[in-house]
């Protein structure tokens, strides 16, 4: 996506990490249920570094993205903690973590290869005793069609943005997103079209997928207050 390359300065303006408070509290009130002893994470597909904002506050954080743009937006915000370039596939960020972190990132992923490859390393970065957490933005039970918008100013610079999700082939694991997006600086107006695909995977394969990974999942209900829908995070501890 271009919002992640040549586009990822206005990342803050499209999604700024003060919206992030209450999910970021929400994950953390179920980290701590499945493990209240947390002390070290390392993020995969961290991006701008808005979740990490609030969770670094409760214990150190290790971040890491595929996009050295989002890194060099996340690096402003949390200047403080180390950053690794690399792919969630196969990147390398030590071992002993007790938490392995995945937000929306994973989406990106519509093969269930690419799924299985994830969740084996993140087992390979886990203490023994460690938990694999996902924030998955929709299965196959609980996807709706969506259309979004907002954007915010600061300074000279505004952005605004038309997101429209929806899934043009019920036969295959993809939705897929279209943006348009509405840049506004010093130098006038200018307008931009982006797209991606996002998996989507029933709740029996994600656990299929994490069984034979060497974990056992649980399905966690996330209420947002202000995001309409039904979202569930997947919790992983590691099967004995």
């Amino acid at each position: 996506m271009k919002l992640y390359k040549e586009l990822a300065d206005w990342w803050p303006l499209m999604s700024p990490h003060t919206e992030y408070e209450e999910e970021a509290s929400l994950y953390l009130d179920i980290i701590r249920r499945h493990h209240p002893e947390v002390k070290k994470a390392v993020e995969f597909g961290s991006g701008g570094g808005s979740n990490a904002f609030y969770l670094k506050q409760h214990f150190a954080m290790t971040l890491s993205d595929l996009s050295e743009d989002m890194l060099a937006v996340s690096r402003k915000l949390n200047p403080e903690l180390p950053h690794l370039q690399g792919d969630m596939r196969t990147i390398d960020a030590g071992t002993g973590f007790d938490l392995v972190f995945i937000h929306d990132a994973i989406m990106y992923f519509t093969e269930t290869a690419d799924l299985l490859a994830v969740m084996e390393n993140a087992k390979k970065h886990l203490h023994e005793d460690g938990i694999l957490f996902i924030m998955a933005d929709q299965f196959t039970e609980t996807f709706q069609p969506t259309t979004n918008h907002g954007g915010t100013d600061s300074g000279d610079r505004g952005m605004r943005y038309l997101e429209w999700t929806f899934d043009s082939n019920p036969h295959d694991h993809a939705t897929e997103t279209e943006y348009l997006y509405i840049l506004k600086d010093s130098g006038g107006i200018t307008r931009e079209h982006d797209s991606t695909r996002s998996g989507l995977f029933s709740m029996p394969e994600w656990r299929t997928l994490l069984k034979q990974a060497g974990f056992q999942a649980e399905f966690e209900r996330v209420a947002y207050s202000s995001e309409p829908g039904t979202y569930f995070a997947i919790v992983a501890k590691q099967a004995e």
